[in-house]
């Protein structure tokens, strides 16, 4: 087998328009031809990328393969590539999305940001940039699969953009957020103790009270 069918067997593999990393098909093209060297490779994945125009760069160690439509051809999936690269390390959660861009996702405000806000311990990890529109922001503790959720509707209470809340019951949708992912108050109050707000306590007391429907 040869570098460049390696190549072509894990792009075939692949889904489109999920982002493709060539670190990835390094390490599985290691695995298949272990003496074949990083800057070699290089070499063989754009001609690779030359020879099949449906696989296409996005950016610097980036690629997806595209499909083609009525309008031409396919982006890439940009919830796919912010899920990889800044919300997920394999089965690991390392971030969400959060401020207004996830407000207006759940219709607390009709506002609609220029980018996606996202909160993670990838803040310094630069594969995306500005004309990507994601705006990274630093966690109040440690992201993990446990309490991601917590800290993303944590997040909505503390409001540090004072992002104007236009929804009409506004209640209502944070308390169908806290049953959806059932989150438990006592974990919640927890960790808004991180948030050196103590506006949070009034709002999860008046949410533990219930809304109307």
């Amino acid at each position: 087998m040869t570098v460049i069918d390696c190549i072509g067997k894990y792009v075939d593999q692949a889904k489109a328009r999920v982002p493709i990393f060539t670190n990835e098909i390094y390490n599985y093209v290691e695995q298949k031809l272990p003496n074949v060297k990083k800057n070699l490779f290089n070499e063989y994945i754009i001609r690779y990328a030359k020879a099949n125009p449906t696989f296409v760069r996005h950016k610097r160690g980036i690629y997806y393969k595209t499909v083609v439509t009525p309008f031409g051809k396919a982006g890439i999936s940009y919830p796919d590539l912010i899920k990889k690269v800044y919300l997920t390390n394999g089965d690991n959660v390392i971030g969400y999305e959060s401020g207004p861009s996830y407000m207006n996702k759940i219709g607390l405000t009709t506002q609609i940001p220029s980018h996606t806000y996202i909160v993670t311990e990838r803040t310094k990890y630069a594969v995306l940039d500005e004309s990507d529109k994601i705006l990274l922001l630093k966690p109040v503790v440690k992201v993990n699969n446990e309490n991601y959720r917590y800290l993303q509707f944590l997040d909505i209470l503390d409001n540090k953009m004072k992002i104007k809340i236009e929804a009409e019951n506004p209640n209502l949708i944070l308390r169908r957020s806290i049953d959806r992912y059932g989150l438990n108050f006592e974990r919640l109050l927890g960790y808004a103790r991180q948030y050196k707000n103590n506006k949070i306590y009034p709002q999860l007391a008046e949410l533990a009270k219930g809304v109307d429907a």
